[in-house]
């Protein structure tokens, strides 16, 4: 994995997609890897920033405007690069982090908070995953919608072969990847009680995921496609 940045880098990504209004996302490249950053608007006017990503000056200016930088979460201790930079910005953040990622992000940032520590509103809050204490989940609800927004644990990348083909099989499709099976679920059935819970959500919307296109066609199908994959 790069190295967390120490000033602030703006890699190449897309325009700011604002999908509801208190629901923004970003898609960068890092290398040749795809990655989002989601934020939150809550209730009190604060933002909750999931998986930071530097912007420019204008961006970040026109995410001042909408609201009040007030948490940030680090999803997984290998999604840590811009935390320091964004922590320097802005130096009133809580920094959130998961149990078992929380020493490996404490190393370039100071943790506030684990996840299930975490406060929240009722449109936006962290959600500890059933199973895993080693990555995030967001979940968002904007008026009668509702999106669930993971990093790791759930991925939808395009066919890949190779090596990163091979760490992140089975792709081509939503799925839990080979190195969170591997490195990040201690409990496979728990992940997939509560994501068969999640699926079943009202006004479930869309997933959004740290690699790959956001899922909103069918999203609850997606979410049960994965349940099987894991009683598999």
């Amino acid at each position: 994995m790069p190295k967390p940045f120490s000033t602030w880098t703006v890699l190449p990504h897309r325009p700011i997609e604002k999908l509801a209004d208190n629901l923004w996302r970003v898609s960068g490249m890092m290398g040749q890897v795809q990655r989002q950053m989601v934020v939150g608007r809550m209730r009190d006017g604060g933002l909750l920033i999931d998986n930071a990503i530097a912007l420019d000056d204008a961006e970040m200016k026109e995410l001042e405007a909408w609201g009040r930088p007030t948490f940030l979460v680090v999803p997984n201790g290998y999604h840590r690069q811009d935390a320091a930079i964004w922590k320097a910005r802005y130096p009133q953040l809580k920094v959130i982090a998961p149990p078992r990622g929380r020493k490996r992000v404490a190393k370039v940032v100071p943790v506030d908070l684990t996840t299930d520590e975490a406060p929240g509103d009722e449109t936006v809050k962290v959600v500890p995953i059933a199973g895993s204490a080693s990555d995030t989940l967001v979940q968002i609800r904007s008026g009668d919608d509702v999106t669930l927004v993971f990093c790791d644990t759930i991925l939808n990348v395009p066919k890949r072969t190779g090596p990163v083909g091979f760490m992140l099989a089975p792709t081509g499709r939503v799925s839990v990847p080979r190195a969170a099976r591997w490195m990040m679920i201690q409990d496979k059935r728990a992940l997939a009680a509560q994501l068969e819970e999640l699926a079943a959500l009202p006004g479930l919307r869309r997933v959004l995921v740290g690699h790959g296109a956001p899922i909103t066609a069918d999203p609850a199908g997606a979410l049960r496609s994965v349940v099987e994959q894991l009683r598999a």
